[in-house]
């Protein structure tokens, strides 16, 4: 490779994006350097460009970006043969990165006391800077973890990766739905559409989709993708429209997903049936909720937080996309250059006049 260095839009504090210049660094026998081809956005990337993900571990300065797809520009053959790929192969970058050496990653928890984040938590001032997505070049730590990305598949399908992935662990692997369930989708932005279909996957019977007015354009797709119903909420009562959906019975599992409001927490616990399962994935800004808890001691519920993906879902996530069984590319509302970070972070944000965007893409390389 010829490049000497990666321009990079980096948050060098809420609400500032710059472009800057990194120098590439050198690489060892255990670690490697990614070719960005393109990085997925989230509602998250406009919450950490307000300044608003402190809690997660949120740093300035930082290249954001952790919906990572690129090539293997460099890497060293121990890194090569750890992560079994070779140098030109398009991956997907897990955004964790364990320490590989506290209790949690000795016992498999799945929890790391000493974790790292790319595009969050590592500063620009922590050599070599490369930590984030929305850059040319990124740094490849020894103990990323990544996944080739199946023949056929584009760097563009590939960065729907993390919604996909985030749908099948909360809707599958943590929900456990069975077969005929009925399952309420709060929230018909990507990730909630990415719990559609994997809810559409596990065989689940019916499948609401609530959401607001606004929400009219991603309530439509969530239909597409294999929702059964939507429901507006700001024109009917949800819990009202639920119970007449199952004949009084309610849903069998909640997932909420939408961002800031915590009305719908308070929703779920309605909408679930005794003994059902509510899966909180939603943030709230560290907004307190009122809930009456009474309402799930009685009812026996089981509430489950939950963060992101695994490696286990972003494999399926790959597969799925791979598969073409469903028209994932109406997903795809906006793909921009690195140069309009800033303008692709006001989509996310849904600050855009008259632009509606579902799953945003920055290509670093145009």
């Amino acid at each position: 490779m010829s490049a000497r260095s990666a321009t990079a839009a980096v948050f060098t504090a809420p609400r500032r994006v710059e472009l800057q210049e990194f120098p590439l660094p050198e690489t060892a026998d255990d670690d490697g350097l990614l070719a960005v081809e393109a990085v997925g956005m989230c509602g998250s990337d406009w919450a950490q460009f307000e300044g608003r993900l402190g809690m997660a571990g949120a740093v300035f300065p930082v290249i954001p970006g952790h919906e990572i797809v690129g090539r293997i520009a460099r890497a060293g053959s121990r890194a090569l043969r750890s992560w079994n790929v070779a140098e030109g192969d398009l991956v997907v970058v897990e955004e964790v990165l364990r320490c590989g050496s506290c209790h949690g990653c000795a016992a498999a928890a799945g929890s790391c006391a000493n974790l790292r984040v790319y595009g969050l938590t590592v500063p620009t001032t922590s050599a070599p800077g490369l930590w984030g997505g929305y850059a040319q070049y990124m740094y490849l730590h020894p103990n990323t973890a990544m996944h080739r990305v199946p023949n056929g598949v584009h760097a563009q399908q590939a960065a729907l990766f993390v919604p996909l992935a985030n749908g099948i662990r909360w809707a599958q692997h943590v929900a456990r739905p069975r077969l005929g369930d009925v399952a309420v989708v709060q929230g018909p932005g990507q990730q909630g559409l990415g719990c559609v279909v994997a809810l559409r996957e596990a065989g689940v019977g019916l499948i609401i989709v609530t959401g607001t007015a606004g929400d009219a354009t991603r309530l439509a797709l969530a239909r597409e993708l294999g929702a059964d119903v939507t429901i507006d909420v700001d024109s009917e009562n949800p819990l009202e429209r639920v119970r007449a959906l199952t004949a009084g019975r309610l849903a069998d599992l909640v997932i909420d997903v939408s961002a800031g409001a915590t009305d719908p927490v308070g929703f779920a616990v309605d909408m679930v049936r005794p003994k059902g399962t509510v899966v909180l994935a939603g943030l709230k800004d560290g907004s307190a909720v009122s809930l009456v808890t009474d309402r799930i001691v009685l009812k026996q519920l089981t509430l489950q937080g939950v963060g992101g993906h695994d490696s286990a879902s972003v494999a399926a996530a790959l597969r799925l996309i791979a598969s073409g069984r469903y028209p994932l590319e109406k997903l795809c509302t906006h793909t921009l250059p690195l140069t309009e970070a800033e303008r692709a972070l006001a989509l996310v944000g849904r600050q855009a006049t008259g632009e509606e965007a579902i799953h945003v893409t920055l290509i670093p390389s145009r």
